[in-house]
């Protein structure tokens, strides 16, 4: 840096500083519903904002889309929205340097000045970044940080801790069902206006009001009703190529496999892990990732896994809880009535990415009726992990029978829902065993079928479920 002057650095990271439009034409029209909810941050709370999430899932877009609303709506003076990237080779090379050009990047701002914008990307590269949010945010400085690095870095998060008061996170996951739908359909507007008008059906269901949801499903599948058959495909190629959306255009399954590998799995595995960990076996982890996958939402122990996987049970005792930190899976314990005590035992475990299955085990096929049953099961599980009403998500189970799950939001407040996507829906006896037992105000039954129904449970249609949460 001593010989690039800081405005050369900066300058090809921020072309609207030199009315350069050309990044414009670069974003997409589609934006992801982060975009809103940072943009709502800003004008909300005074916090620092944190971007996470898994790799190529949209980040750097989105912050983008940030600042294009910036300089369009707020009409914010171009110079005080700044765009800098750690992971530039100008100064990822030197601890020094990185300090050196966070404090340069600083001297924009005068305190008491007009206030700054600065997305900062791939922060987790700037050894103690915390501290340098830190020390600006506790002298009041007016800028306003966002800041945005890979989940997949456990260094990222650890970091996080040290910032509770002064930071708040947006955690990006790949495309849901209903945002994949949304961006196949972008180009019908009257899709996503009918989808607006369902929204509130999330908390419907834990209001225990089945008899309204079963209303309103029905209500949003005859207005859907043009768009049937495509909803169904979608169905079967959100289960197959998931919700990473630089895999979609890629023609050649081969292609999706290898570009899924590489991005999401070994980097992962043989990089992050490695950083945290300095483990010198990453093929072990590998391993056992692929254990995990080939058995989804299949209630295992340490001691099986390793038994049938050959990997140590202390290398998966350490790294099954970085797995699901980095985003590669979703793992449940057993329900307790006694929400969040530590647990022993069992558990089951769910990729956070159908597409990321289907990579690994290269199966790049549609799932057939068996598979698809385990596939329903994962899509739910996916959806309610990102309920902000979230305390825990459990599976029930007693005498080799079980409910899918247990979704606890509150003392003594449960939704258990079964997944019979596979199955006849009226197979629910365990269902009624947990209703009995514990008097929640409704189960749910997620089904194949394309009607909604309230009987003794709500059977309400998959399709339905992931489109309208």
């Amino acid at each position: 840096m001593e010989n690039k002057p800081l405005d050369a650095m900066l300058m090809p990271y921020n072309p609207w500083w030199n009315a350069d439009n050309s990044w414009r034409a670069e974003l997409p029209e589609y934006s992801r519903p982060i975009v809103n909810q940072v943009w709502n941050d800003l004008s909300e709370i005074s916090q620092a904002i944190s971007i996470t999430g898994p790799r190529r899932v949209g980040k750097s877009t989105a912050v983008k889309q940030i600042i294009q609303r910036l300089l369009d709506q707020k009409q914010v003076p171009v110079r005080r929205v700044l765009y800098f990237s750690f992971d530039d080779p100008d100064v990822a090379r030197s601890e020094k340097t990185q300090h050196e050009i966070f404090d340069q990047l600083m001297t924009r701002v005068v305190k008491g000045g007009p206030e700054f914008y600065f997305f900062l990307d791939e922060i987790q590269r700037l050894p103690r970044w915390e501290l340098f949010i830190k020390k600006y945010y506790d002298l009041k400085y007016p800028v306003r940080f966002v800041i945005s690095g890979s989940a997949s870095s456990p260094i990222f998060r650890s970091s996080q801790e040290s910032l509770l008061g002064r930071i708040k996170d947006r955690h990006l996951l790949p495309f849901s069902f209903r945002e994949f739908c949304q961006y196949r359909f972008r180009e019908q507007t009257a899709f996503p206006e009918i989808l607006s008008h369902y929204s509130p059906l999330r908390q419907v269901l834990l209001e225990g009001n089945g008899c309204r949801a079963a209303e309103l499903i029905n209500m949003l599948a005859s207005e859907l009703s043009s768009f049937d058959s495509r909803i169904d495909q979608a169905v079967l190629d959100y289960c197959r190529d998931g919700g990473f959306p630089e895999v979609w255009p890629l023609v050649d399954p081969v292609r999706k496999i290898e570009y899924l590998m590489e991005q999401q799995v070994r980097k992962v595995l043989y990089e992050d892990l490695m950083m945290l960990t300095k483990y010198r076996k990453p093929e072990n982890i590998l391993r056992f990732f692929v254990y995990l996958l080939s058995h989804p939402g299949l209630e295992i122990n340490v001691k099986k896994v390793s038994s049938e996987s050959g990997v140590e049970q202390r290398i998966i005792a350490e790294n099954l809880p970085r797995l699901e930190m980095t985003d590669l899976i979703l793992r449940i314990q057993k329900f307790s009535p006694q929400p969040l005590r530590v647990r022993q035992g069992n558990i089951k475990c769910y990729p956070i990415d159908l597409a990321l299955r289907n990579a690994v085990l290269k199966n790049w096929q549609s799932p057939d009726a068996t598979m698809m049953g385990f596939y329903a099961e994962n899509l739910v599980m996916r959806e309610i992990m990102t309920w902000p009403e979230k305390i825990e998500v459990s599976y029930y189970r007693e005498k080799e029978k079980e409910v899918d799950f247990i979704f606890t939001y509150g003392v003594n407040q449960h939704l258990p829902i079964e997944v019979k996507y596979r199955k006849k829906a009226d197979q629910v006896s365990m269902l009624g065993h947990f209703c009995k037992k514990y008097k929640p105000k409704m189960g749910i039954v997620i089904t194949r079928e394309k009607e909604c129904k309230m009987e003794d449970y709500l059977y309400l249609p998959l399709r339905y479920f992931l489109l309208v949460n």
